[in-house]
């Protein structure tokens, strides 16, 4: 398999997304940068399994992906096999639960829990309304918990609020990723989507509610939460994050494109990106 099809396959962006949402947890919690070499074993288990959900997900949707000409997904391209990308799938899995058992036993639970829902998830949990994305969402939230948990036996508050803010967003972009693929997830998996039983308008205005609904969270840390209270280097990329939110949202309430809808993914990801080097960034300037 070639390097840059595994990539595309397991979208590791993502894992190094999760990376620096478990070192901000581990910072918050500890007032402190960790020590290397746990920084180090505790953000392996998240950025694996999250590569192997991804794998395992493009091996589930195979179908739905060629009806809804997804030619960025490797499977759909020939560049990897089913096979290969189940069996990659499974390796990663794996070898993120072994290390977490390195960490402690809360981290590997944790990570053994979030393996399981990642393989029912693209098996059938993705196909019921809401919970799949519920599922996804949480998956965004959850490396914030795990950073606080691989150091310590308790979630602060500033954690909790930061996971929530990532959820609520979460929710929204999953939301608005059924209305653009439905066509192929009716067709390819039999799906009940939300969009499907509410409707592509009412899902993509209950998507909007929820980005506003982040947005208003994400100022309340500059505000109440040290280390983040007026902080200026927490604000200026969260405020950056706002406003490319509120576009893709404002924007979903008209009548956008395919293009859009394509576009909107990569531009609410980056913009996603952008916070979580706020948040990061804020604690290293404090």
């Amino acid at each position: 398999m070639k390097i840059d099809a595994c990539w595309k396959l397991v979208r590791f962006e993502h894992s190094f997304m999760l990376a620096v949402a478990v070192a901000v947890g581990e910072v918050i919690t500890l007032h402190a940068v960790p020590q290397y070499n746990l920084l180090l074993l505790s953000i392996l288990p998240p950025m694996l399994v999250g590569a192997a959900s991804f794998a395992i997900n493009d091996y589930f949707d195979l179908k739905s992906d060629r009806i809804n000409r997804r030619m960025d997904r490797p499977l759909v391209s020939g560049e990897i096999t089913p096979r290969n990308a189940l069996l990659l799938s499974l390796l990663l899995f794996a070898l993120g639960t072994l290390i977490s058992i390195l960490i402690n036993f809360n981290c590997f639970l944790l990570t053994l829990s979030f393996s399981i829902l990642a393989c029912l998830y693209s098996f059938r949990l993705k196909d019921i309304a809401v919970i799949g994305n519920i599922y996804i969402a949480l998956t965004m939230a959850v490396p914030f918990v795990y950073g606080s948990i691989a150091v310590a036996d308790y979630i602060p508050a500033a954690v909790l609020l930061l996971s929530s803010i990532a959820f609520v967003s979460g929710l929204a972009r999953e939301i608005m990723g059924t209305v653009r693929d439905i066509r192929g997830d009716r067709a390819g998996r039999g799906s009940k989507t939300l969009p499907m039983l509410i409707g592509a308008r009412n899902s993509l205005l209950l998507s909007f509610i929820f980005y506003m609904v982040s947005i208003a969270l994400s100022i309340l840390p500059y505000l109440y939460i040290d280390p983040y209270r007026g902080n200026l280097s927490y604000l200026v990329p969260v405020l950056i994050n706002d406003v490319l939110l509120a576009y893709i949202a404002l924007h979903s309430l008209g009548k956008p494109s395919k293009q859009f809808m394509k576009a909107s993914r990569n531009l609410s990801l980056a913009a996603m990106f952008i916070a979580l080097l706020g948040f990061l960034g804020a604690l290293l300037a404090h």
